[in-house]
């Protein structure tokens, strides 16, 4: 059997991969992408939609999120910042896998550090991925981002059982 027909058995798209290796005819066009739910959705900035949710203290969390269009929360940001101490910490960042390495957590990064040149920031235990990410950040923005979990006394506080208000955002730029 040629590798012809052996591709062909293995599916359409190892048809044309194997076709175009051997220089055969590959106008065939793809078969469109409809996603199944939201982790099939390409990356695409102008179906997506960024919300603040502001803290209820002074030093309270925040948030930033990107949602697919179907509301999929697929960026997400916690941090904390006291005006007071001038110190920053990022509680938890996230980014799911299609959105990865496409600038997210650094536009959202970047939109925590508005406004509070000189804090010094700290995160919470990273992860593989945010061990990475960190020291990459620091060369961009010339903060670092070391392990610490370091938290003030006004962060320490506990902020009211209340729902956060949100506002909507145009996305941070890339």
């Amino acid at each position: 059997m040629d590798s012809a027909n052996t591709a062909r058995r293995r599916g359409p798209l190892w048809a044309r991969l194997v076709d175009a290796f051997h220089g055969r005819d590959t106008d065939a066009p793809a078969p469109p992408a409809v996603p199944f739910n939201s982790l099939g959705w390409k990356v695409d900035p102008v179906t997506e939609t960024w919300s603040h949710l502001l803290p209820n203290t002074p030093a309270g969390m925040q948030e930033i999120q990107a949602c697919a269009p179907d509301g999929y929360n697929f960026a997400r940001l916690v941090w904390q910042s006291c005006e007071v101490c001038r110190l920053g910490l990022i509680l938890k960042i996230r980014v799911t896998g299609p959105w990865q390495r496409h600038g997210y957590g650094s536009r959202m990064v970047r939109f925590a550090l508005r406004g509070v040149d000189g804090y010094r920031w700290t995160t919470t235990s990273q992860s593989e991925d945010a061990q990475a990410f960190f020291p990459a950040l620091t060369e961009t923005t010339g903060v670092p981002f070391p392990r610490e979990a370091e938290l003030c006394e006004h962060m320490r506080l506990r902020e009211p059982r209340k729902l956060r208000s949100q506002q909507l955002l145009d996305p941070p730029p890339g």
